[in-house]
């Protein structure tokens, strides 16, 4: 019985170690995106990662330079090198989140959207629609739906 009780304790630690770990991951991610869409009208993909003590940190890769030097946003190859990174970092960290734009055609808006990996196998996605108004950006409510996993798949 005793080693039940410990058991249950332990899941259920381990269990708030990993909501809390995507929380911070969501949470993060879903301020820096509204962030940077209300100082440049935009954001580009990024990763985030919660590291083995606990602590959150950006992973960003850049765009691919254009023959004249410029930056050029390819969006989804950012997306593949944030993976790319992530994965090979995944060692290091307990968690690990994409961040990208997207957008709704059903809904006719843009979405911050949020894939969320734990190492332990959970994985979450949020979206959270937005679009510019009279009084600035205005973001709805996100809602979560199971992700694909990538990095510890």
């Amino acid at each position: 019985m005793d080693d039940f009780t410990n058991g249950r304790e332990a899941d259920d630690q381990g269990d708030a170690l990993v909501q809390e770990d995507l929380n911070k991951l969501l949470g993060t991610a879903l301020g820096v995106a509204g962030e940077q869409l209300a100082a440049h009208g935009a954001f580009a993909p990024i990763g985030l990662v919660v590291d083995l003590d606990g602590g959150v940190s950006l992973v960003a890769v850049a765009g691919a330079p254009e023959d004249d030097g410029a930056q050029e946003l390819d969006a989804d190859a950012m997306i593949a090198d944030l993976y790319e990174a992530l994965t090979q970092q995944r060692a290091q960290n307990r968690a690990a989140a994409v961040v990208c734009d997207i957008h709704l055609p059903d809904d006719v808006t843009d979405a911050i959207h949020v894939v969320a990996e734990h190492s332990t196998g959970v994985c979450v996605s949020a979206v959270q629609p937005y679009r510019y108004g009279a009084d600035g950006w205005e973001f709805s409510n996100p809602f979560l739906e199971s992700g694909e996993k990538i990095i510890w798949a």
